[in-house]
């Protein structure tokens, strides 16, 4: 038989005796590698998806949407592009009609009444077109009548079938035949301009032009257009001259044009890319090098428990490179385990995170190959550690004298560590009971690779958990902003302007169930100062002086500034403004022919306000003329009579004359919630990874002590000492090992969720203003997995220690 041969059945045999440590280090090894693919080609996946989905129904590249409230005859829009110098870039241009409504898909005993939208398109559209992903389109010969597509995400979260029917503002019921979307609500948002805010409390049904025309009595009438251009075309440049051309001609128009960089559900998906892949970069380093810092000390280990072994061959005469060879072909060994072992865990992962993500998306197009290449440079890691734990032991080894290779336990170490430091450290009882703390001491380098390796998990634990305990603080201080002062408030949204005094308004005062209305009117507009980035506010003009609600005020004062406007706080930090300073309001105005027209108007900040929305803002009713709108509202702010059920509020309101859409004050806040329990779900892949690499560090490290310190638990049992006082010594070295790791890991997880909050969040979510916040019970999580976990590992050796053969574990010749 060739030495080769020998050498490769007695690694085999080394593997064999050791299957169950060995595995652990490659499920190590699996997890870190497995786990980086699997977060980090998210990004690609979503970006090819993303591209492809546009692409398949030709979103459009500029919008054109008059102001809220006004329309124009159909066709008009379509003139206005003609007559721009660049209408020969235009491949494509389709009017559509966007209307608020209520839409009430109540079923099987179920209450769903939410705010709405309708789409109007023309049949056919060669711009935005629906993808229809059960049930069917509409057809050409439906045109008028009551039929739609119903959005998909609005449909399946409420576990709707792919056709059936719901009512609509008045009570008119729409049949809708399939389920759909559309570019523009891949990621739908409502009002509000947030895009978490469409998949549970906002409902969009896509309907013929002519049906939306007749359901929102505009009977020729269009609010939109939307146009595809020639590739390479300046989409801001065509967007420029669109703006320019609203205010010429015959009848002057008022309203926004959006290129498709900025429109907010687009934006916010391609940024999410960005902000995600960076989350998700460092969650998937944390556990690459967690895992790498494990593999390297426990696999070093294993080859430093075989140092006598090496050191009896040595003073045989054996050459010191065929010694070396046995050790390191265990180490190729392991780290192909760990590699094939990986592409297992890469694979799990990649389908659970793809799982989440079309299950949060629903997407024309999605595309999740497994991300080989991004695997490849894990497993390279995965395999070289190994080689590079196993390598530098047998170094050490075969460079010393055999007499002192083969010295065993406390005589194998050179200086003691840092154990001297417990010399005049007095402990209480026998002196065996210093053992755990010696033990960590001693080896410092070992216990500081453990302890690394322990706190890499603790660092990813504090930091997922410190983003959820981040948005509980600011979906809480939301809630609490929203409902103070008057519980159960509702907002009834009007059909148009209305004066206050006028039979829209009293009907809703006068609606079953209200005890108190007060009329609101709510503006769109862009506000800026010096340098800072534009900010887009929705403002609301109410009465700050009484009424049925005012915001909380943190800083400034109405009465210093009467008439000012009310900002958060998130706003006047982007803004880079503060009480008393001014900024220009970029807002329309009616003119005393009935038009919009778009103009600033230079306002003082008086106060701001604690809601972590950037986009609401207030004004005093005194200040509607800013708007050519004194005296007029176009929602109505409701308070009910005691004992007045919700729904049914909500119902009494919808069937008034002139109301579009009910909701409550909550209701962002309560959708915004559910946005962030699914987003959790992809934060659960990553906080199981980081128990299970944690755990498997805490008890190959537990195993490896026990067979180092094999000798050393059969004299103390020898001695008379029971199992339960050695598991008890083993617990606690794990402990502090524990100890040590999570301290480091809570130090770095404070400071790495610190950055995510503060950087990463306010770059992909910019209308959100977060807080860096650490609950206790995140801190008491990291103690339990980090200490309680680490430290109860030792358990599971037992076994061995009771049926240890003690006279043949101390038969060893010195």
């Amino acid at each position: 038989m060739s030495s080769r041969l020998i050498w490769l059945r007695w690694s085999w045999r080394d593997l064999r005796q050791r299957w169950v440590l060995v595995l652990a280090i490659a499920l190590t090894i699996a997890l870190g590698t497995g786990a980086y693919a699997g977060f980090t080609g998210t990004a690609d996946w979503r970006t090819r998806s993303y591209d492809a989905s546009y692409a398949k129904l030709d979103m459009h590249d500029v919008r054109v949407t008059l102001t809220k409230g006004t329309t124009a005859p159909a066709g008009t829009l379509r003139k206005l592009v003609a007559g721009i110098p660049s209408a020969g870039r235009v491949t494509g241009a389709a009017e559509r009609l966007t209307l608020p409504t209520q839409v009430d898909a109540s079923h099987g005993g179920r209450e769903v009444l939410v705010a709405g939208r309708l789409v109007g398109v023309t049949t056919g559209a060669e711009v935005d077109r629906v993808h229809v992903y059960a049930g069917r389109q509409v057809r050409p010969d439906e045109s008028g009548s009551p039929v739609a597509v119903l959005e998909r995400a609005f449909a399946r979260y409420h576990d709707l079938s792919s056709s059936g029917t719901v009512r609509v503002a008045g009570g008119t019921r729409v049949r809708y035949v399939g389920q759909g979307t559309a570019p523009d609500y891949f990621s739908p948002a409502a009002d509000s301009g947030i895009p978490m805010l469409g998949e549970s409390g906002f409902a969009v049904l896509f309907v013929p032009l002519a049906t939306a025309q007749r359901l929102g009595d505009a009977k020729g009438q269009v609010n939109e257009v939307v146009l595809t251009l020639t590739p390479g075309t300046d989409q801001k440049t065509v967007a420029g001259r669109l703006e320019r051309a609203l205010g010429r001609g015959p009848t002057p128009l008022s309203g926004t044009v959006t290129v498709r960089d900025d429109e907010i559900g687009y934006h916010a998906l391609y940024e999410d890319i960005n902000g995600d892949a960076r989350f998700f970069d460092i969650i998937a380093l944390l556990l690459l090098l967690g895992a790498a810092f494990g593999a390297f000390n426990l696999t070093s280990r294993v080859v430093e428990a075989q140092r006598r072994e090496i050191g009896i061959g040595m003073a045989l005469g054996v050459p010191r490179s065929r010694i070396a060879a046995r050790p390191l072909l265990l180490g190729v060994q392991v780290a192909l385990l760990g590699v094939a072992l990986g592409l297992g865990v890469g694979a799990i992962v990649s389908r659970a995170m793809a799982g989440l993500l079309t299950g949060l998306l629903p997407l024309p197009v999605w595309d999740t190959p497994f991300q080989y290449r991004t695997f490849l440079y894990a497993a390279l890691l995965g395999f070289a550690l190994p080689l590079l734990a196993v390598a530098w032991p047998v170094w050490r080894a075969v460079r010393v004298r055999p007499v002192d290779a083969i010295r065993v336990g406390h005589l194998a170490a050179r200086g003691g560590g840092l154990a001297p430091l417990l010399r005049g450290l007095p402990v209480p009882g026998r002196g065996y009971r210093q053992l755990p703390l010696r033990n960590v001491l001693r080896t410092p380098r070992r216990t500081a690779l453990t302890a690394l390796g322990i706190g890499a998990a603790v660092a990813i634990m504090v930091t997922v958990f410190g983003m959820l305990d981040s948005f509980g603080t600011m979906l809480g201080d939301s809630e609490q902003e929203a409902t103070r002062g008057g519980s159960g408030r509702v907002i009834a949204q009007l059909d148009g302007y209305h004066a206050d005094g006028s039979a829209q308004v009293r009907a809703v005062a006068a609606a079953n169930g209200v005890d108190h209305a007060a009329p609101l009117l709510t503006m769109p507009a862009t506000a800026r100062h010096a340098d800072h980035k534009n900010v887009t506010l929705l403002v609301e003009a109410r009465d700050l002086g009484g009424g049925t609600w005012r915001p909380t005020l943190t800083a400034g004062s109405l009465t210093d500034h009467p008439g000012g406007l009310v900002l958060s706080e998130k706003a006047a930090h982007d803004l880079g403004v503060r009480p008393g300073d001014s900024l220009v309001l970029h807002h329309p105005r009616r003119s005393a022919q009935g038009t919009f027209t778009l103009t600033d108007s230079r306002v003082t900040v008086a106060a701001l306000h604690p809601n972590p929305l950037r986009t609401v803002a207030y004004l005093d009713r005194s200040r509607t003329d800013l708007f050519g709108l004194a005296g007029t509202a176009n929602a109505v702010e409701v308070l009910p009579t005691s004992g007045t059920e919700p729904d049914h509020l909500e119902r009494a309101l919808s069937a008034t004359p002139g109301v579009t859409a009910v909701q409550t004050a909550t209701e962002t806040v309560d959708a915004l919630r559910k946005g962030v329990e699914e987003f959790t779900g992809i934060l659960d892949i990553a906080a199981g990874v980081t128990l299970a690499l944690a755990v498997l560090i805490a008890f190959n490290a537990a195993s490896i002590s026990a067979d180092e310190r094999s000798r050393e638990n059969a004299t103390m049992f020898a001695f008379g000492l029971p199992v339960r006082t050695v598991l008890t010594m083993a617990v606690t070295e794990s402990a502090l090992l524990g100890a040590l790791g999570t301290a480091a890991g809570i130090l770095l997880g404070q400071g790495i969720d610190r950055w995510m909050v503060r950087v990463q969040l306010a770059r992909t979510m910019p209308e959100i203003g977060f807080d860096v916040t650490l609950a206790p019970g995140t801190y008491l999580t990291a103690l339990l997995l980090g200490i309680g976990a680490v430290a109860l590992t030792p358990l599971l050796t037992a076994r061995r220690l009771r049926r240890m053969n003690i006279p043949a574990t101390l038969r060893v010749v010195e």
